[in-house]
């Protein structure tokens, strides 16, 4: 199965939110299937000589970091039918909803500190005051008011949920291959720095931590289309309780990138767990590498450095190389042999 059937089968699967839990396992059975088709047994994540960087190697662990600290802007931004959405809001803005919402505040619950962080307080407040005051039974004509108000907002806010949603979740990057000229060029410090060989096919049956998962990129020149999954996330910060359309909707937007990246063949560990997104932008999962490779124009300082971590772990070692007789754009790779041993 290559990444566009992938792509199909991902997108042509739909649940939503409190769908029975047989049925949902059922439901994703096919993604499994497929990513069993689709996984290398190795996978590698290029790396600069950074401390960070050392200290992560001899630490095992592996940082993932939240999409708007990566080089492309355009990565896990979300695109949405604006005037498709607001038709959306006006039809779930019914008299039963507001209802719905005037209890939920009668209760002593309260907008989400998004919400109030997002509007002039005197706003916010002015609305709920408005919606504990109304009984919309029979005051109507305020339904079409309070419609038109949240249509307005809609242009305001949506950029900020867009910014915000590149932050629910945190991302470790991997390639399938470790001879790729422009992976070091662009990863591993201009060739100067590392690259981590990691076996995850185990993970398939056993998996690496509890809310993360381990999926292929999709490239193509379409963004995802995130309409129905920012409505649902609108409605829900003004404490509107209408089901996700779509429980798959984050997982579908993190991994559709622009085909200007396909020669990657990029892997992405999503961490799912919960974190306060706002300020927390990194995130950590213990796994061990099973060898280690070090760049053509690495330095004697730090490959002697990271030999002796590597040598510590017992996993093996190679050294990257250009065969000049070679017809051929790659980086070859041989076992490397260290005179200090």
């Amino acid at each position: 199965m290559n990444r566009e059937e992938f792509a199909k089968r991902l997108e042509g699967i739909q649940i939503q939110e409190g769908t029975d839990p047989k049925v949902l396992y059922d439901s994703v059975l096919p993604i499994s299937d497929a990513l069993t088709q689709m996984m290398p047994q190795s996978l590698f994540r290029y790396r600069s000589c950074t401390e960070k960087q050392i200290d992560a190697f001899q630490k095992d662990t592996i940082y993932a970091v939240s999409a708007d600290l990566f080089n492309d802007p355009y990565d896990t931004l979300v695109r949405y039918d604006l005037d498709g959405i607001k038709n959306y809001v006006n039809a779930l803005l019914e008299t039963n909803t507001l209802v719905q919402l005037k209890k939920y505040l009668e209760e002593g619950n309260d907008f989400t500190n998004n919400v109030k962080d997002s509007f002039p307080k005197g706003m916010v407040e002015k609305i709920k005051e408005q919606i504990l005051a109304t009984d919309f039974e029979e005051k109507k004509d305020f339904l079409a008011t309070y419609k038109s108000q949240m249509v307005q907002t809609i242009d305001f806010l949506y950029p900020l949920l867009a910014d915000a949603s590149k932050r629910f979740v945190s991302i470790a990057c991997f390639c399938e291959s470790v001879q790729s000229i422009t992976m070091w060029s662009h990863y591993a410090d201009y060739h100067k720095g590392f690259a981590l060989e990691y076996e995850m096919r185990p993970t398939l049956t056993k998996g690496i931590k509890e809310g993360v998962g381990l999926y292929p990129v999709i490239y193509d020149d379409i963004r995802y289309d995130a309409s129905q999954y920012m409505a649902w996330a609108f409605l829900k910060m003004f404490g509107i309780c209408a089901p996700n359309p779509d429980v798959l909707s984050h997982t579908k937007c993190v991994l559709h990138k622009s085909r200007q990246w396909e020669y990657e063949n990029e892997w992405r560990l999503v961490d799912y767990s919960t974190r306060n997104y706002l300020v927390e932008n990194i995130t950590s999962i213990n796994y061990k590498p099973t060898a280690i490779y070090y760049g053509v124009h690495i330095s004697n300082e730090n490959k002697e450095r990271l030999h002796k971590i590597a040598k510590a772990k017992g996993i093996a070692e190679f050294d990257m190389y250009i065969d000049y007789s070679s017809p051929r754009y790659e980086m070859m790779y041989k076992s490397h042999k260290c005179s200090s041993d």
